[in-house]
């Protein structure tokens, strides 16, 4: 939040972020368009994530994520 990846009234956001990345999850899936998925929003984070020697999961919605379908 200080390095201004996501914005300081966001905690909740960056929370989610912080621990998806410190898990080393693959996907963090959600629908937050506004802070967390969207194009500039996810430059910015994966700079911060990695610069505190983490990898960046891979910021998508469900629907990104995408899968199989049996259609």
């Amino acid at each position: 939040m200080t390095q201004g990846a996501v914005p300081k009234d966001s905690e909740e956001d960056a929370l989610h972020i912080a621990i998806a990345a410190a898990q080393g999850v693959d996907y963090l899936l959600t629908w937050n368009f506004k802070h967390i998925n969207n194009a500039e929003m996810k430059s910015e984070i994966t700079k911060v994530v990695e610069s505190c020697g983490f990898v960046c999961p891979q910021i998508c919605s469900p629907e990104e994520l995408g899968g199989t379908s049996n259609d």
